[in-house]
Parts: C-alpha cells; structure tokens; sequence
C-alpha cells in the first residue's frame, strides 16, 4: 500500500522517478468558443455521506457530559500511536470507456484547453489572458514560461503545489516571455489536483468552510469527505474567468492584481541579487496594506527555479508570521517557490524550508516587551550573517508586523538603523505623515533605499487579522506526518490526537521549567493556567538564558512543577543569545501522578527523544497568546458535521453548522471550566472565555 500511495502522489504530471508522462493521454477537448454558464463549482457545503458510518459517531452524548478542563482536552494512547485518517488512499482507476462526463468549468473563452479524465489533469495553452483558479492544484509548465506570484516557472519536470483558497487574493497564472527558449514559443501548462488533508479541517472548524473549490468525485458527483478521507476526491480546483466573480454569500473573489508600481520595483530588487552584496530588504507598512502578499513575491522572485539560488527570510512579524504559529520570530532559508497564505505553510517541515533558529515571543504583538522583541531580532540577524559569510550572494527579506503607530514606530526606526539595509520598502503612499518621515530620517545618511509603493487594494476580507491568526495555529496543531516533502493535515479533534507525554520530575523528567511571562503569579495557580492553554517549547542552551547569577535551585509547586521565579513583581523572558525556540504544544492535561505534561504538539517525537539523550534543558513559556477556544470545541464541530448528514438526509453545509439550543446547553455547562457570555435561550454562545476560578 505504501508503494501505491507514493505512486499515486506522482501520477500526473510526472511518473514515479520524476520523468513526464510518455504514454498518449486519452484527452477531452473542450471547444473555446462554446459557451459555458457560469457554473464554478465553488465550495457550495453541500457533500454526500455514507449514513451507515454517520450512524456510528454522530452522537454528541456519546462520551457524556465533560467535568472539567482535561476531561475536555483529554485523549487516549500516547505518540507512539500517530493518526492516520488523512493519509492517501490509492482509488481504482477508471478506463475510458467507464469515464464520467466530467463537470463543466467556466472557462475563459481565449484559452484552448484539453482534460484527461482518468487523472482529471487539465492542459492548457495560454495566451495573454491570464488564468486565475481556486482552490488547490499543483502547476506544471510544459512549454514557454509562466509567473505566478512573483515566481517565474520554466519547462521541467518539477510540479508546483498551489494553495488558492479565497480567504485571500487568488494568485494569477500569466504567460511570460521565456528567456531559456525561442521567442514565440508557445506556453502550455498543467493543472493536476491534489490531496493534502487541509481542506478537511472544515469538520473542526467552520472557518475552514467554504474557502476552497468544490470537490469532484469521478463519478462527477459533489465528493464525500465527512468520513475524514480525501480517497475519493477527484477535482480539487476550479477555474474563473474574471477577477471578481459573487460567491454565495461570502462576498467577491478577488484576483491578485498589482498596483502599480510593484512589479517595476519586485524586478529590480530581484535582478540585483546576482550581485554582491545582495539585497537585504525590509518590507514594513500599515495593516492591510499588502505587505505579506509584497513578502512572498519577493521571496519568490529571489529563489531560481533551476535551484542554483536560495534566499533567507526574516520573519518578524509574530502576529502573522509566515512559516511558524503566531508568536514566534524565526530566520528560514528558503531554496523552493512557496504559494498561498500562511495556514498553508505553518512550519518549516515542508519542501525547501530550513529552519536556521527561531525564537519564541509569548504574544502576536511586540508591545509587551519591545526590548526582548528587538533583542530576538538583533540575534537573528547574527545567524544571517553567519550565512552570507558561506553563501555571499544570499538574498535577505525582513517581514515585519504591522503595528508602526507610537512605541511600533520607534521599534521600527531602531530596527532600520540597527540593520544593515540595502532597501526599506514602505507598502502606502497615503502616510501616516509622521510614519514616512520617521522612516525617511531613519534612512538618512546610509546607503539604504527607501521605496514607497501603493497598498494592495482589497475590498473587505472574508476573514479579519484575529481570525487568519486562529486558522493558522489550527493548522499548525493539525499537521501531520509530511509525505514526501509535502505538508498534510490531520483532521481528528484535538480531544482524539495522540499526545506526547513529558516528565517534569522523576528520573525520566525532560522538562527543565516552567515561565510564566508578565506579571508575578502565585505559582500553587500553575496548573490551571496551563491546562488548555499553548505554551512555547524553548531550548535553554546554558543558564546565562534565565538571567540569574548564579544560578539559584529551582522552586517547585506542591505537585513538584520546577518553574523560574519572578524577580521584582515580574518575570523576565529568557535571553534569545542563550536558548531557541522548538515550536509550541497545546498542554491538554497535566498529570500529577506521573508527573508528566500531555502536549499536542507537531514537533516530531525524535526531537523530544533527542533532547532527553543529550539532557537539553527544555522550558515550557507561557505568554499571552490568544486562548484556544477553537480547540475546546473541535469534538463537537465534527459531531454536529457529522449529524448534518443525517438531519438533511445525507447532505452537509458546512458553512453554516448551526447549533440547537440543547447542544448548546449541554456542552457549555458540561464545562465548568468554560464560560459563555450571551447563551439566552439555549442560542450560540456570542463569547467564550476560560474561567479560572
């Protein structure tokens, strides 16, 4: 089976050792000028589902009423028995005699396209009409050259993976001149679908619905994923014609159009890359500015698809970062082309992302210590060097958050004279006055550029900045085992997920301490702080990081929990010169009996195994980020997901998971530990907060 999944994988566009397909592929053609109606299937919620197995778990009183915060949180089995629902299931394929008529796409009427049915590929051959999808689908180019989010995409055997769901502007596929190949060459790629299990996280949260292209089956049917499976899943995108196209009621699909002024300034930062120095550049600006989309252009547009040039990035923006969970700084190396927003991309565990260090924050924003903040900066930017010592002409983009008003503007005029810029990119020509003239002064007297380029313009995101943040640690608690390279999504509730367990004494103990961050707190509260909460996994290289001299013995709480003490009613951070940041665990239980924490946490179990060989000090810091409330409610998302498809006869929306006034009642006071704020009537809970009494 798992030789057939890995061929499955690479099925189209490329066989299994890479080469393209040689066999003629029984095609489709799909006359231009006929006219289709706009039928996109776009993701309408409505799914089919086998009522047998909807039978055997949509019971949401099957485990009974939940008495407190662990019993919420609590799972069975340990790490060494991973889930496995998401993984690739091989289908039989179809002759094409037993082939279905395959849906209908709007189509834009310039292009000519063909379709395979049997590994539902779409060819098609551009002209200058760009091409704009949904959805998730890998690109392959096959003749000509193509630009896709600031990446240029020339003729090989290399398939891209494309995330496009329509939380955010949908990349554009547009036909280049190709300078490796004759002039009037003409340019034809390949759409193939794909599974990685991220479309299924909508059984856990409905911010995950209706955000993707419809699924097609082969039978041309609306698929079945509520079983937790992708097996069947045949079409994964669709195609639009225009840039804004009405979706449900979600409001329009935005194509990502340029303002003006980009592209001129994306192609000259990058062509300077293949000189010495090479371009370190920090792209700051307004919230909503479309900053992150100028970030990931950039980044892709210094990386050479022919793989002889990668480039680093700087991540410093903890509230949406863009390989990590929010409350982290990290410097990545970065050697692929990356498309789609951050949820897509939580970690650096996926194809052509290292790791070089990260840092953990505590919060999404830099102004509860600006000092420590500028400190993980400054120490990051240390390890840039130490690379552009061995690879001189490595390219370096700094992304940095969006908070630029009083104390943010100081942070940032300290960050552009304490880093040697070649470029500072300002994403707003519309001020604040103040914020340019600072930058402008800040730039002053040093061989650094200042670029100010209009803001993306965006009509009102389906989804705001407190949202984005939620799906994307989501996502990242939700990973799973990568396959092949590629990053894929565990869809069981986080109260089902296998955890891993750490002793914090004992001979086994592995955790070092525990830090509370902020304000002094009596530590006999330590538990019930912790309990469902995310806390940081950070690696204390030697004690000069807990910033006491000497080093004192450690207190401990009554259940034997070590933990730092706070010095003049506070606690310090630990110092990023002496310790690193692992990733983060969501603590679901602690156990006082064996005296261990059970963390979910998708930081694989080797590293945890390793630490304890080498008798690593590991610190579990808590800060403030924001409460998991979404994970305290994944189990009964997916039973509700799960019942729809009985209520309505087998037919799902997911978009709008409603809840009755007895689910609610009986999952909110199940938890005394919860508190909901404005559940009248039985009716949705408008607010939830932890309650720590």
């Amino acid at each position: 089976m798992e030789q057939k999944r890995k061929s499955r994988v690479h099925a189209a566009p490329n066989n299994v050792d890479g080469r393209p397909p040689t066999r003629p592929v029984s095609a489709v053609r799909i006359i231009s000028e006929r006219k289709l109606h706009g039928n996109y299937h776009l993701d309408t919620s409505e799914y089919t589902d086998d009522v047998t197995n909807a039978n055997q778990t949509c019971d949401p009183g099957a485990n009974g009423p939940i008495q407190s915060r662990s019993q919420a949180l609590q799972g069975s089995g340990n790490r060494s028995i991973k889930s496995n629902t998401n993984r690739l299931i091989d289908r039989p394929v179809l002759k094409d005699s037993e082939a279905p008529q395959q849906p209908s796409t709007s189509i834009p009427s310039q292009h000519t396209m063909t379709g395979t049915l049997e590994d539902n590929t779409l060819t098609v051959r551009l002209d200058d009409t760009p091409l704009t999808l949904i959805g998730q689908y890998q690109i392959w180019v096959r003749k000509g050259a193509v630009s896709v989010l600031g990446a240029t995409l020339h003729p090989s055997s290399a398939a891209y993976r494309v995330f496009a769901p329509s939380t955010h502007s949908l990349p554009v596929i547009r036909a280049i001149r190709n300078p490796f190949g004759p002039a009037e060459q003409p340019v034809e790629i390949t759409i193939v679908s794909f599974r990685s299990g991220i479309r299924l996280l909508k059984q856990v949260s409905p911010h995950f619905g209706r955000i993707w292209s419809t699924a097609i089956n082969v039978s041309g049917d609306i698929t079945n994923e509520a079983n937790g499976t992708e097996s069947c899943l045949k079409q994964t995108y669709s195609i639009l014609h225009t840039p804004s196209v009405s979706y449900i009621s979600k409001g329009p699909l935005n194509s990502l159009d340029l303002p003006t002024g980009w592209q001129p300034l994306l192609t000259s930062l990058t062509s300077r890359n293949q000189r010495k120095p090479p371009t370190i550049a920090l792209v700051c600006g307004p919230k909503g500015s479309g900053k992150s989309t100028f970030v990931r252009m950039l980044s892709n547009g210094s990386i050479d698809a022919r793989g002889a040039r990668f480039m680093a990035l700087l991540d410093i923006d903890p509230g949406q970062p863009e390989f990590s969970p929010p409350g982290e700084v990290s410097l990545v190396q970065i050697s692929s082309f990356h498309f789609g927003p951050s949820y897509c991309h939580p970690t650096t565990s996926g194809q052509g992302l290292t790791l070089i260090r990260s840092h953990h924050i505590g919060a999404t924003s830099p102004r509860d210590d600006p000092q420590h903040y500028l400190q993980c900066v400054l120490e990051l930017f240390q390890h840039y060097k130490q690379l552009l010592a061995q690879h001189p002409s490595c390219p370096l983009v700094v992304n940095t958050a969006g908070w630029i008003q009083g104390k943010g503007l100081e942070l940032l005029f300290d960050l552009i004279q304490q880093l040697d810029l070649t470029d500072v990119i300002y994403t707003s020509t519309a001020g604040p006055s103040e914020v340019v003239d600072a930058i402008t002064q800040a730039t002053e007297g040093r061989s650094t550029r200042l670029h100010l380029i209009p803001s993306q313009p965006v009509e009102a995101p389906p989804r705001d900045a407190t949202e984005l943040r939620m799906m994307q640690t989501l996502s990242y608690f939700h990973l799973d085992e990568p396959e092949m390279g590629h990053l894929r999504w565990d869809a069981t509730p986080i109260q089902e997920m296998a955890t891993e367990r750490i002793h914090y004494a004992g001979l086994e103990q592995s955790i070092y301490a525990v830090q509370l961050l902020g304000p002094e707190l009596d530590p006999e509260f330590l538990i019930q702080v912790l309990e469902g909460c995310v806390v940081g996994l950070v690696v204390v290289e030697n004690h000069a990081a807990l910033n006491f001299d000497p080093l004192p013995p450690l207190p401990r709480t009554s259940e034997e929990i070590p933990y730092i003490p706070s010095s003049a009613q506070t606690t310090a951070p630990l110092s990023p010169f002496h310790s690193y940041s692992l990733g983060q665990g969501l603590v679901r239980s602690i156990d006082t009996i064996s005296h261990s924490f059970h963390l979910v946490t998708p930081v694989p179990h080797s590293i945890f195994a390793s630490l304890y060989t080498q008798q690593s000090k590991l610190v579990l810091v808590r800060g403030s980020l924001d409460t998991p409330a979404w994970a305290y409610k994944e189990d009964l998302y997916k039973k509700m997901y799960r019942r729809k498809q009985i209520v309505k006869g087998g037919i799902a929306d997911e978009g709008t998971q409603k809840w009755t006034r007895e689910d609610t009642r009986n999952w909110a006071d199940g938890r005394p530990w919860m508190h909901a704020d404005g559940r009248r009537n039985g009716e949705r809970p408008k607010r939830l907060r932890r309650d720590l009494k």
